[in-house]
């Protein structure tokens, strides 16, 4: 009995060191969303004008998370095995995040996304999807913000007045209206046999950029802010800093 409890107890040890393999996949990265405050008059209503674009095909901030986090990875568990995934899938996107808070009504969802990993031996799974939360956005020093945002996009407030000093106190340059990038990102981790979620971790970066001052209307220079390539790097930025972020926190022992 002494020996063979030895060897149960050696094959034990070994197994629980065994390095897991991750599949890792994202579904934050199909569209993004424009939100721009409305003053709420009278109501806890979320009265922002909101305006979601489709990506499509493009898998750009999808490459870019599943980079992070694969990295994110190799420096937490570096003998980890990693599986790099990519789906345009449309359910896929659509449920990302109802498929494991109502597992029973999306069982179909849910074995599609496990056959992506079939027979490449994936233990757990990484997931990043879209998170949902109230705007709590950094400006300067403090958070602020109103009504709900998520994913990757641009939260936009014309009326915050912003004063910009430079090298002393009385030479400082006034504008109006912010424009602040965001990823609210949700990062699970995944038994790969049973999809049972066994761990969580909710991330919101933001950023503020004050308005380009060579538009004629306020709407506008806030937008303008930025030239399309600086707002896909703001956003790859912002998303890759919350998986780096997010992944050791996930996988800590």
């Amino acid at each position: 009995m002494p020996v063979l409890a030895a060897l149960l107890l050696a094959a034990s040890v070994h197994a629980a060191e065994a390095p897991r393999k991750y599949g890792i996949l994202s579904l934050v990265g199909d569209s993004i969303s424009t939100v721009t405050y409305v003053p709420e008059i009278g109501s806890r209503t979320d009265t922002n004008d909101k305006q979601v674009y489709s990506l499509g095909e493009n898998t750009l901030f999808d490459e870019a998370a599943i980079r992070a986090a694969s990295a994110a990875v190799q420096q937490v568990q570096p003998d980890a095995g990693r599986f790099l995934m990519l789906s345009t899938d449309a359910g896929l996107h659509q449920q990302q995040n109802a498929m494991f808070d109502d597992a029973t009504a999306h069982q179909a969802d849910r074995e599609f996304l496990k056959s992506l990993w079939k027979d490449k031996g994936i233990t757990h799974l990484i997931l990043i999807t879209k998170y949902r939360a109230d705007a709590e956005l950094k400006f300067m020093n403090e958070s602020s913000g109103t009504g709900k945002i998520e994913g990757l996009g641009f939260y936009m407030d014309d009326r915050v007045h912003v004063v910009a000093y430079k090298d002393k106190p009385d030479n400082h340059e006034s504008t109006q209206g912010v424009l602040m990038p965001f990823a609210y990102v949700k990062l699970r981790l995944i038994n790969a046999d049973t999809l049972a979620v066994e761990r969580e971790v909710r991330l919101r970066q933001s950023q503020m950029v004050t308005y380009a001052q060579n538009a004629d209307e306020r709407a506008v220079r806030t937008w303008g802010a930025l030239s399309a390539k600086e707002k896909t790097d703001y956003l790859d930025h912002l998303l890759r800093a919350a998986v780096s972020e997010g992944v050791p926190r996930l996988l800590k022992q």
